[in-house]
């Protein structure tokens, strides 16, 4: 058996599947998750000593939010 390579489609040929970027895939990340969120707080807490409230957008300090009162256990 042999093979010619060749610059055009032969009629018929199957073409490459088309990819679709519109679904996620398991391993793509598209969007910041809660984990996320609570990470960088966790993060802003223990390096700068506050952070920015998830809940309310207020000052939250290692002992919780001024605003809202939410806490990090």
């Amino acid at each position: 058996m042999s093979a010619v390579a060749t610059r055009t489609e032969a009629a018929g040929a199957i073409g490459r599947p088309q990819m679709d970027h519109s679904a996620p895939t398991l391993f793509e990340r598209y969007r910041v998750t809660l984990e996320d969120v609570v990470l960088r707080v966790w993060e802003d807490l223990a390096l700068e000593g506050g952070a920015e409230c998830p809940v309310c957008g207020g000052s939250m300090a290692p002992d919780g939010c001024q605003g809202c009162g939410a806490e990090l256990d």
